[in-house]
């Protein structure tokens, strides 16, 4: 190097080839006051020229060391512009300071304008979705509530303060319940009670639920029904003439004032279980144990195939005695169809539904739990007892499975196949001697469920069989006796709920005395079926002589019914369907007979003709529809509820057809509409009310329905008319066969697939309805 050239650092070769001077650049930094390596002291770089220094040569080694620039996150919006090297210093960076402008910053505080124009993607996508769930709540919420929305926007609410009013608000409503204590349900069309089911002997006007709806709503129309019905019943007409004369009189009225699909099951595992070591299907346990209240609080009470207490001990410790992947895999696809929170619930067509995806895991279970045999072994061996005994424990959930799996397929409008799981089931039962009386030394938690197992399998079978026509598959009982459910309620498992809002912590469901009653009751039904479908011509109506036989029984049953269970306190909804179901099989043996007389020597043995007999019970079966609805609506999933909504329309259509008297058209049109709402509301929860409301529809007047359009929310009219999403393969006999038409010959042509199949072929309304008047 030659002396006195500039070092390497600060020279270099210009492509003319004589040097240039290289000099920091002309900016100012500025360190933070914090940094160590200055202690906080602001150093200042001279700004000199590039290009050939005019005075004497710069030494290489500053007089005042720099220090290296620290990277800046983002710049202010006015250093962007200028294009000035920002040092991102909050709330003003130090050339804004310097030059005076304002300082403003588009990122929040180390965020990169990246990392920015990603919060800011996200927060527009969220408010996209908030102004979606509003608009989609002025869609759905009834009319009031959707002004009420309006209103708010009108008065420049913003769009999350409105959704959080609605969501939160909605929560409490459901927890509260206190709008609840009004009249929550109007009868469609005409909001009065039918005149003609207003009778001084109708038991269903005396009870506390209508009393206290009536009561609650002073200006509801049926006001002067209730006025007449205390003249007819000898009362005066005086608020304070019921022990429960005001909602909050006790905590029992409860149940009476409030719809029970706001309740929740009290239980103490419930809370704690975790389904998620039970099923593949999903890891949410949350989610699952909210499956599994909506159905025990919506379809264990009426259906009951397995011990809930046994079920939800062995669900929570693990325990594979009286809980399966199979049973806990049907039970949470049962709940899916409970449970309104997932919309797409009655498609079980629909791979994406979790119900579907339930379903499927507990059929591929099924299907390999099903063939599992009795291990091989010798008697004498305690290896190969201890093995059979936990081989027979498998057995009994799988037959529990097994009953859930065809009631999943009648849902489905494919009772067909499911019925399959039935005969199976039994198959199974009668494999490991289930119908006998258990064996002393299994223990009594064994034997309880043994037991409990046999009798829900009788029930069941003995249920779809008088309904589809069948000889019963089982001719005895159980030889295993149900202890009385007073003296050993804890054999049953009692049911508990709690309402919002209340004093009481919980409430008795009377599962005990319900299980028992509604035993009673099938009992009697699979006699009569026993009866009427072995006969070599069962076509033909049973002799009035029997059919009286029968009815004194029926009568007898409803008259011994328990104080919880009899017309005057029943509430809860399956309470209400067990009187359905009694008077619907009172109006299905008698409907035959109607015209005749009971025969000689018969005056001793009832003071009613067959027909009166049969107009009480089509009166008191059309009440307890009505009473259900006053205060439960039909929005809760019920499964059975279909059968009797179904009934009810074809009677009030068969009326309309043969009315004579245009004044009590009016109050037969509220019926149809009533029993076509329903099944509406049903259809959003499985799939074969959808089917049941077509038919329905297909023999309505084009009027009503019109009318109907009025208080059901349609989409489009092919939801009423239009094909079905998916076939209906069902042997359910069509709603207006009578049990005389009963044979083999008759089974298909009135069969619901049968007859929605032909309503394919025909125009709407061209089916002319059958029957007889009530």
């Amino acid at each position: 190097m030659m002396p006195g050239s500039p070092p390497p650092e600060a020279a270099a070769q210009t492509p003319n080839g004589s040097l240039r001077r290289l000099l920091p650049a002309a900016a100012t930094t500025t360190t933070s006051p914090s940094s160590p390596s200055n202690n906080g002291v602001e150093t200042t770089a001279r700004r000199r020229p590039f290009g050939p220094s005019p005075g004497p040569p710069v030494s290489s080694t500053p007089l005042h060391p720099l220090k290296k620039r620290q990277a800046t996150t983002a710049a202010c919006s006015a250093c962007q512009r200028r294009k000035s090297k920002c040092n991102g210093q909050r709330p003003k960076c130090t050339v804004c300071r310097d030059r005076g402008t304002e300082c403003k910053f588009d990122t929040n505080a180390a965020e990169t304008h990246a990392q920015a124009l990603k919060r800011k993607y996200s927060e527009l996508q969220s408010q996209k979705t908030t102004y979606q769930q509003i608009f989609d709540l002025l869609q759905t919420r009834p009319e009031q509530e959707a002004d009420d929305l309006l209103q708010r926007i009108r008065r420049g609410a913003d769009a999350s303060s409105i959704l959080h009013h609605v969501n939160y608000g909605d929560v409490l409503v459901q927890l509260a319940l206190v709008p609840e204590t009004r009249y929550r349900y109007e009868f469609p069309y005409k909001t009065d009670m039918p005149e003609f089911l207003l009778r001084p002997d109708n038991p269903y006007l005396d009870s506390e639920l209508y009393e206290l709806a009536l009561r609650i709503a002073p200006d509801f129309p049926s006001s002067r029904h209730r006025r007449q019905r205390r003249r007819l019943l000898g009362r005066a007409d005086s608020p304070s003439s019921s022990p429960s004369s005001t909602p909050d009189a006790e905590p029992q009225s409860d149940p009476y004032v409030k719809p029970f699909h706001a309740a929740t099951v009290v239980h103490p595992l419930l809370d704690t279980v975790k389904p998620s070591r039970w099923t593949s299907v999903s890891s949410d346990d949350n989610l699952m144990r909210k499956l599994l209240h909506e159905y025990f609080l919506h379809e264990y009470d009426y259906f009951t195939f397995f011990h809930k207490e046994y079920f939800l001990e062995d669900m929570a410790n693990g325990r594979l005695r009286f809980c399966s992947q199979l049973l806990a895999n049907a039970v949470l696809c049962v709940g899916c169809y409970c449970h309104r929170g997932l919309r797409s619930r009655a498609e079980f067509w629909n791979p994406k539904n979790i119900g579907y995806q339930f379903l499927a895991e507990a059929k591929r279970l099924f299907e390999f739990e099903a063939d599992v045999k009795r291990p091989d072994g010798s008697p004498g061996d305690p290896e190969w007892e201890r093995r059979c005994a936990q081989w027979e424990d498998r057995k009994v959930t799988t037959i529990q499975a097994a009953l859930i799996l065809n009631i999943i397929c009648a849902f489905n409008g494919a009772d067909k196949i499911g019925w399959r799981y039935t005969l199976r089931a039994i198959e199974m039962a009668s494999e490991i001697q289930l119908f006998r009386k258990p064996r002393e030394d299994i223990g009594p938690a064994v034997q309880c469920v043994r037991s409990f197992t046999a009798w829900s399998i009788f029930c069941w079978q003995s249920l779809i069989c008088y309904h589809y026509f069948r000889l019963p598959l089982m001719r005895d009982p159980p030889e295993s006796t149900l202890p009385d459910p007073v003296e050993k309620p804890e054999w049953y498992g009692e049911g508990w709920v709690r309402y919002p809002l209340t004093p009481q912590p919980r409430l008795s469901t009377h599962h005990p005395l319900f299980f028992k009653a509604k035993t009673d009751l099938y009992l009697i039904v699979n006699e009569y079926s026993l009866l009427a479908y072995g006969r070599p011509n069962p076509q033909q109506p049973l002799a009035p002589r029997l059919v009286l036989w029968f009815y004194n029984r029926l009568v007898a049953w409803f008259t011994g019914l328990p104080e919880p269970l009899s017309p005057r306190r029943i509430v809860m909804p399956h309470q209400i369907m067990l009187h359905m179901h009694y008077n619907l099989v009172l109006t299905a043996i008698l409907k035959p007979i109607r015209s005749q007389d009971w025969g000689e020597n018969t005056q001793a043995l009832t003071d009613k003709s067959p027909y009166q007999a049969y107009v009480d019970a089509v009166i008191r079966y059309e009440t307890t529809i009505r009473l259900y609805y006053l205060r439960h609506g039909f929005e809760g999933f019920d499964s059975f509820l279909v059968n009797f909504l179904g009934s009810l329309g074809q009677m009030a259509i068969d009326a309309i057809e043969e009315n004579k008297d245009p004044s009590t058209l009016g109050s037969l049109v509220s019926t149809v509409l009533l029993a076509a709402k329903g099944l509406h509301d049903q259809g959003c929860s499985h799939y074969v009310a959808t089917a049941v409301l077509r038919l329905q529809v297909s023999l309505m007047r084009p009027q009503d329905v019109e009318l109907l359009k009025r208080f059901v929310k349609i989409e489009a009219d092919e939801e009423l008319n239009g094909p079905l999403k998916q076939p209906v393969q069902s042997d359910w006999p069509a709603y207006g066969a009578v049990y005389e038409e009963s044979s083999d010959s008759q089974k298909p042509r009135n069969s619901l697939t049968s007859r929605l199949e032909s309503l394919s072929l025909e125009p709407m309304g061209s089916p002319t309805p059958s029957g007889s008047s009530i």
